[in-house]
């Protein structure tokens, strides 16, 4: 309780507001609610979807939220209804998240990320970065999970377009995902649903396009396994 009240007094003392500020703006309810923000810059903005959205009834929910920018081209992680139990979330944008928890930073952040999400699920875990050097073109990412038990890695690095949608809705799922390549315009949209989990793992590398969309059903006891990858 001490650290959500220390968040909403945070938030609602009155300040003076410049078009490059680092502005963040959630709605929140439930216990045991963590949240760490680490907002590098200028022109990082975290917020509500719509009013509409909310962070609610989610005992156990743990984010970490980091975000690099030096440009013009803001960077965005919108939450649009996120609610549940024992969740973990780490995102990132212009960063790297490494094994120990950590992140790097590669001194050239050309902003234009874009996250939006949403969760409804318990027992889930994000691991989420988006970083680029030098464009502002941005990499965005869409996410939409309703389930149990869930791992999603993700991760988006180097210049140039990349977009991953990624919807899933039954639990039991691991999923590794990674965009990687200088300049290159990589695609993916993902949707995982059936009546047992997926254990999916995309990579799409190289300096080319790649583009892909995957729909799994997964209706074998035991659960199903699909492996990807393109490029080098």
């Amino acid at each position: 309780m001490k650290d959500i009240a220390f968040i909403s007094l945070m938030l609602l003392l009155p300040f003076v507001c410049f078009a490059d500020d680092n502005q963040i703006s959630l709605e929140q309810s439930g216990n045991n609610f963590e949240l760490e923000i680490e907002q590098v810059g200028y022109n990082n903005t975290i917020k509500m979807l719509d009013s509409g959205s909310y962070i609610n009834n989610a005992p156990n929910l743990d984010v970490h939220i980091v975000q690099y920018n030096f440009t013009s081209a803001e960077n965005i992680i919108a939450f649009d209804e996120m609610s549940g139990s024992g969740n973990t979330l780490k995102l990132g944008q212009g960063i790297a998240w490494l094994s120990d928890g950590s992140y790097t930073y590669d001194n050239i952040e050309g902003g234009g990320h874009y996250m939006e999400l949403d969760l409804y699920g318990d027992d889930n875990s994000l691991t989420w970065h988006q970083t680029n050097a030098g464009s502002t073109d941005g990499h965005n990412f869409d996410f939409h999970l309703a389930g149990n038990d869930n791992i999603i890695s993700g991760r988006q690095q180097g210049q140039g377009s990349k977009e991953l949608n990624l919807t899933i809705y039954n639990s039991d799922n691991d999923v590794t995902l990674r965009q990687k390549g200088t300049w290159a315009t990589h695609t993916a949209n993902i949707t995982l649903d059936g009546l047992y989990g997926t254990d999916l793992t995309l990579r799409q590398l190289g300096s080319t396009t790649q583009t892909y969309n995957l729909a799994v059903d997964c209706v074998t006891v035991g659960g199903c396994s699909v492996t990807v990858e393109q490029g080098q």
